[in-house]
Order: structure tokens, then sequence, then C-alpha cells
């Protein structure tokens, strides 16, 4: 198996609210900092990635963000246009297929296109060629929250079971070949330690693995509270001290509350931890909480080492 870093196309999966798009971004500049050509990919998301690298916006193009590292957020209406004009090669019989009233009527009704285009467009752009290279060695796709993810991965093997032989039933086929090739493809699951995203997470992996063939082929932990009061050590026996004197000192009550409450954070961290051990069988990386107000391309870097030290 390769390193997670020398993938085609990775795929970032997870509740909504865990951190994904900050690990995709992270998995991203990991990947570019190895020298890759690295396409950020993301759809009908709110633009955080021009926060995190420092660029004005990131467009349905191909945004440069530093070496190495472009992203882009599309939409399933610019996807399809894309997808049409590389079926039908012309402009302007595109215009006449798709832009008409009747044809957008159609499109309206098929369901799950919207995910078909968007799906479809990552996986375009891990074929692109330029002078007999490839345009971009990895991309890194920021998917929706897994209910959406599970709804668009199922869709190239819906296509090919009910849709006739033909131009999408083939593009559909060379995608859901992608998908399953673990030798070009990496599913990556971003999840916390806490009860809802613990139990979620494993129910995608369960339904990735039973019901798509797909396996998490990486975990990633996010948001960890940091252990600063391990069990039996000095640090631990002094905040239970403190605990049990009930000291009636305003700044040295707050100072212990406050470690009291990081302290059991930490321990819950460790219970989920484990059973995340025990039910996704898959490397793993741990991340820390930032405590920062927003994060910038630092902080992105500094989750990236820690990444790629994991799954080097």
């Amino acid at each position: 198996m390769s390193s997670l870093f020398d993938k085609r196309l990775v795929l970032v999966l997870g509740k909504g609210g865990v951190g994904r798009s900050t690990v995709a971004a992270a998995l991203a500049a990991a990947t570019a900092g190895r020298g890759r050509t690295t396409l950020l990919y993301e759809a009908l998301a709110k633009d955080r990635f021009a926060q995190f690298f420092g660029v004005p916006e990131v467009r349905p193009e191909p945004t440069p963000l530093r070496d190495n590292l472009w992203a882009l957020n599309t939409d399933p209406a610019h996807a399809l246009r894309e997808y049409g004009l590389m079926v039908l090669r012309f402009e302007r019989v595109y215009n006449m297929v798709f832009e008409n009233r009747l044809t957008k009527s159609f499109l309206r009704a098929i369901p799950g296109l919207d995910h078909y285009s968007v799906l479809g467009k990552a996986w375009y752009h891990t074929t692109q060629m330029r002078f007999g290279k490839p345009v971009w060695d990895t991309v890194v796709f920021d998917m929706p929250a897994s209910g959406h993810a599970i709804s668009m991965l199922r869709i190239p093997s819906v296509i090919l079971d009910t849709v006739p032989e033909g131009p999408l039933t083939r593009d559909a086929r060379k995608l859901h070949d992608l998908l399953l090739d673990r030798r070009r493809t990496a599913v990556v699951m971003v999840t916390l330690a806490e009860e809802m995203p613990t139990n979620e997470a494993r129910e995608v992996a369960e339904v990735l693995r039973e019901d798509l063939g797909l396996e998490v082929t990486h975990l990633v932990v996010n948001q960890l509270y940091p252990n600063f009061f391990p069990d039996g050590s000095p640090a631990a026996r002094t905040l239970a001290a403190l605990r049990d004197s009930g000291t009636d000192d305003g700044d040295l009550a707050a100072l212990t509350a406050h470690g009291a409450l990081g302290h059991s954070r930490r321990r819950l961290n460790e219970r989920y931890l484990d059973i995340l051990r025990r039910d996704i069988d898959a490397p793993r990386a741990e991340l820390p909480l930032l405590f920062a107000p927003s994060l910038t391309a630092g902080h992105i870097d500094e989750l990236a080492e820690r990444l790629a030290s994991s799954f080097a």
C-alpha cells in the first residue's frame, strides 16, 4: 500500500462540526509539502480555505494557495456544465442540448444528478493531463457531511445498475473503479472523541463497508483536549487535593475549576478513543484542540506536520 500522501484521490468524510474542512486543508498542505501538485476540492461550501491560507476567495476555478497547492469551490450547475462540455466538446452544441428549457426541466427531475456532477468533477480532475503528465498528482475532496457524502458515493453504482450503456455509464464505471481502488484512493474519516461523533463514525464506516465496498483507510480524531493531568501524576494529585480542599480563594478556585474541566474532558476523550480503536481498524492520527479564535496558515501547517508524522 502506498502512503496516504501518494494517492490520486483522498476522500475526507465526517459529521458536520468535527473539523472536516480543517483536516482536509491540513492533508492537502501536507501532500503539497511533499512536492505533489495538489487540488483541495469542495462543493457548495462556506469558503474557509481562503481564511486558512490568506487568499481573497476560493472560486469554481482552481485558485492558487501556495506552492504546489490549489483549491476550488464548485457547485452542481458549474460541475454539470463542465461535464456537458467535456462530453459534447463544443460550447454551441452544449448550449443547444443543456440550455434549453425542456432539457433543464428533465435534468432537474433526475435524482442524484447534482451529487453525481460534483463527484464526477472530482474524478475528472484526477484524470486531467497536460503535456503527457497529470495536472494534479492528488485531489483532496472535502466531502459534504456524512449522510450527503454516502448518497454521493452511492450514485455511480446506481447509474451502472439502472442506466443504459453510453457515455454516462462509461464514466460512472471509471469513477466506480477509482473509488474501490485502494492503490489510488484513500477514505479518511474525521471524528471527535465524543459520543455522537464517535457513534456516527462507526455507523458510517459500517455503511461504507457493507453497502459500498469501501473501507475507512485512515482515521483522524480531531480536537482532543490536552492531557495535562495524567492519572497518577503529580499534577493529577495536586488537582485532586485542590478540589478536595474546597478553597475559598477566588483566583485559585477558578483555576482549580478550569483544571478540573480540562481533566474531565480529556477523560471523556480517552473513553471514546478506546471505542474508536476497537471498532475502526485503520491507521489513526490524533490532533489537538487548537485554542485560537480563528485558524490561520500556521495552524494548518501545525496540523499538517502531525498528520504527516502519523500517516507517513
